[in-house]
C-alpha cells in the first residue's frame, strides 16, 4: 500500500469520528430508495506481443450481466494508455458515497516496488522509468475507490499472467504485488501475490468463469459469490486469492420470481405455480401437469408435482400414488401414445436400420428427429474422472430429438405466447435461426412446458445418456466424425480456420448420423441430469441422475467458446440450475 493511501485511509478514518459532513453524501438512485450501483470493465486483449484472448470475450459478458443488474457501466475493450486514463477519470467522476461498485479488469498487468500497473495495449516498457507514461498505476484506482467510501466493493484483477514486460522491470518479479485488506473493498485475482497462472489459448481462467456464473445467481451477495468461486476452482484443483471480503449488502443480480419457471427430467416435467395465493380454481399449467402424469407408475412423476404445486388440488392424490409406486418399487413411466396429427418431413439417412424419420409439430415448433432404442457404451477414458466409468446404457424406447439447437426464433414464438417470460438478449448478433442462449436450467423446462401444452404431446429435456447416444449416432470415436478435431466440423475454438468466437445460425456444419446439427460446438446445450462427480451411482437405463435437493445440472456438447476437448462425445461440464450465461442453451426431446 502507498504512503498516499495509507495516509489517506487514516485521514478518513479520523473524519469519519469527528463530523464527515464535508464528505459526498451517499449514492441513491432515483426515488431516493437504493445506493448507487457503478461499475467499471476493461477488457484488454490485443497486445501485439502477449494477446489475450478471452479478456475481451470476458469483459463483455461481465459488462452485460452488470447491466442486467442495473448497474451504471464505464467499459472500454482493447484501451490504449489514452483510452484507460479517460475511462479511470469517467469511472471515478461518478463515484459517490456509499455506492456498490464493480470493478473488472482483464488484461496485463506488472509490479515494481510494491504497486501493480495496468499495462495498456500499447504500452511500451523497457525499463522502470517508462512506468509513469505507460501504464496505469493501480493504486489510482484504488485511491478514488477509498476517498469515495464504497458501501461495498469488489475489484476482480484477472492479470495474472506471465508478460514481455515484467522482465524488462528486473527483480526477477512477476504476478501481483500484494495488496493489503481495505475496508469494504475486496481484490480477487487468479493467482496469489508472486505467481502467476498459464494462459489457456482461448479459454477464460477458471476464477473468472466461476464468479461470472456466480454473480449471476439472484439474490447472491458478493461476499457468497466470492466464495462460491473460490471453492468452485478449487474443486477444479486451481486457487485463487481474495484480499477480503467485501461488506455484506452488494448483489449484482437481485431476486426475481419469474412468471413460469419449469424443471424437466425424464418422463418428467414441472411447472411451479403463477405467483400470488392459490386458489380452488385450476391454473392451465397445474392442470395440464396432472393430466401428463395421472396414469404414470413412476413415483418421480408424483414427487415433481408436489415440489411444484404442494397445495394443488391433487396433492393428497400424489402423494398417495408416489408411496404406493416407490414401495412397490416401479420407477418407469407410463407409455405414451403415439401422435397422431404430426406432419412428416422429407427423411435423412440413419446410423440405424431403415431411414430416420422427420417431425415438426407445429410451424413454431423445433424439427425433430426419431433416435432408435438401442444400448452404447457410454464416458470416456480419455481425461476426466467424471467421465468414468465407462459403462453400457440401454435406451429401451425410440425417441424424437431436436435436429437443431432451439433457436430465437422458436424461443420467441414460446415469449409471444406467454410460455416463456424471459426474453434474453442476442449481443447484437441477431436472432431467427441462431440457437437461442443466456438460458438456464429452469427456462429451458418452461419452454418445454408450454411445447407440450401447445402440441398437446409430452416434450421434455432430453437425459444425459439420451443425448450422449444421439450424438455418437453409432460410434465410438471422441467425436462423431472421428478421433481428430477435423476443421469446419463444429463452432468452437481451435475447430475453424476463422475463429468465430460467436454462435452462428444451427445448421451450418455437417449432420451426424441420426441427421442431428451441432451435437458438437456452437451453444452448450442443457441436458435433464444432475451433476455426478462420477456415473457409478447414474442409472444404466437411459433415465436421468435426479437425487434430491439438486442445483448443479449438466450441460453437454461444448459450445463456441470452448476447445475442443469439450466438444468429445463423452464431454460434459455443469452449471447452477438458475443461472443464465451467453454460451448455455438446449435442445428438446420429445416423447412417441
Amino acid at each position: 500500500m502507498s504512503w498516499y493511501r495509507r495516509l489517506a485511509t487514516l485521514l478518513l478514518a479520523l473524519a469519519a469520528l469527528l463530523a464527515p459532513a464535508w464528505l459526498p453524501t451517499p449514492a441513491r438512485a432515483q426515488g431516493g430508495a437504493s445506493p448507487a450501483r457503478l461499475a467499471l470493465v476493461i477488457g484488454n486483449a490485443s497486445y501485439k506481443d502477449a494477446a489475450v484472448a478471452s479478456a475481451v470475450t470476458d469483459a463483455r459478458a461481465a459488462a452485460d450481466i452488470l447491466r442486467h443488474g442495473d448497474f451504471d457501466v464505464t467499459d472500454v475493450e482493447n484501451a490504449d494508455g489514452a483510452a484507460l486514463e479517460r475511462a479511470l477519470s469517467a469511472f471515478s467522476d461518478k463515484l459517490t458515497r456509499g455506492a456498490h461498485v464493480v470493478v473488472f479488469y482483464a488484461g496485463h498487468a506488472v509490479q515494481f516496488r510494491g504497486r501493480n500497473f495496468l499495462v495498456p495495449i500499447d504500452a511500451a516498457i523497457r525499463s522502470p522509468g517508462d512506468l509513469g507514461r505507460a501504464a496505469l498505476d493501480f493504486d489510482r484506482l484504488l485511491d478514488a475507490l477509498i476517498v469515495s467510501r464504497p458501501a461495498s466493493a469488489v475489484i476482480v484483477l484477472d492479470a495474472t499472467r506471465d508478460n514481455p514486460w515484467q522482465a524488462a522491470l528486473g527483480g526477477n518479479l512477476k504476478g501481483l504485488a500484494p495488496i493489503e485488506p481495505i475496508e469494504n473493498i475486496a481484490v480477487m485475482a487468479p493467482a496469489a501475490p508472486g505467481r502467476t497462472i498459464a494462459e489457456t489459448a482461448g479459454r477464460s481462467n477458471p476464477a473468472v468463469e466461476e464468479w461470472l456464473k456466480a454473480i449471476r445467481t439472484p439474490g447472491l451477495d458478493m461476499a457468497a459469490a466470492l466464495t462460491r468461486s473460490r471453492d468452485a476452482v478449487a474443486r477444479r484443483k486451481q486457487q485463487i486469492w481474495i484480499s477480503s471480503l467485501p461488506a455484506a449488502g452488494l448483489v449484482v443480480m437481485p431476486t426475481t420470481r419469474p412468471a413460469v419457471a419449469a424443471q424437466a427430467t425424464r418422463g418428467v416435467i414441472t411447472a411451479p405455480p403463477p405467483p400470488g395465493p392459490q386458489s380452488d380454481q385450476l391454473g392451465p399449467y397445474e392442470l395440464s401437469f396432472w393430466e401428463t402424469i395421472r396414469n404414470s407408475e413412476n413415483p418421480a412423476e408424483y414427487r415433481a408435482y408436489l415440489d411444484a404445486y404442494p397445495n394443488g388440488r391433487f396433492a393428497s392424490l400424489a402423494r398417495t400414488r408416489e408411496e404406493f409406486f416407490r414401495n412397490r418399487g416401479q420407477g418407469r413411466p407410463a407409455p405414451i401414445s403415439p401422435p397422431q396429427t404430426a406432419s412428416v418431413v422429407q427423411g435423412r439417412p440413419s446410423a440405424a436400420p431403415g431411414p430416420a424419420r422427420i417431425i415438426r409439430d407445429c410451424d413454431d415448433c423445433p424439427e425433430l428427429a426419431l433416435i432408435p432404442a438401442g444400448g452404447f457404451e457410454m464416458g470416456s477414458n480419455e481425461m476426466f474422472e467424471f467421465e468414468k466409468p465407462v459403462r453400457t446404457v440401454t435406451i429401451g424406447n425410440p425417441f424424437y430429438i431436436g435436429t437443431r439447437e432451439v433457436t430465437f426464433a422458436e424461443w420467441d414464438a414460446c415469449v409471444a405466447q406467454g410460455g416463456c417470460s424471459h426474453r434474453p438478449g442476442d449481443r447484437n448478433l441477431g436472432r431467427g435461426n441462431r440457437p437461442v442462449t443466456d438460458i438456464h436450467w429452469n427456462d429451458a423446462g418452461a419452454y418445454v412446458v408450454w411445447l407440450s401444452l401447445k402440441t398437446g404431446r409430452k416434450y421434455r429435456l432430453p437425459t444425459e445418456a439420451e443425448w450422449e447416444y444421439a450424438a455418437r449416432a453409432g460410434t465410438t470415436t471422441s467425436y462423431p466424425w472421428g478421433n481428430a478435431i477435423d476443421k469446419e466440423k463444429a463452432n468452437c475454438i481451435g475447430c475453424n480456420a476463422q475463429p468465430r468466437r460467436q454462435a452462428i445460425e444451427v445448421g451450418q456444419f455437417p449432420p451426424n448420423a441420426f441427421g442431428l446439427y451441432d451435437m458438437a460446438g456452437n451453444a452448450a446445450e442443457w441436458v435433464a441430469d444432475c451433476w455426478s462427480e462420477s456415473y457409478r451411482a447414474s442409472p444404466r437405463d437411459g433415465s436421468a441422475y435426479s437425487p434430491p435437493g439438486c442445483r448443479e445440472r449438466v450441460l453437454r456438447g461444448g459450445s463456441f467458446n470452448n476447445d475442443p476437448r469439450y466438444l468429445r462425445s463423452a464431454a460434459r461440464f455443469k452449471y447452477e440450475s438458475d443461472v443464465r450465461f451467453y454460451t448455455n442453451g438446449f435442445r428438446v426431446v420429445r416423447e412417441p
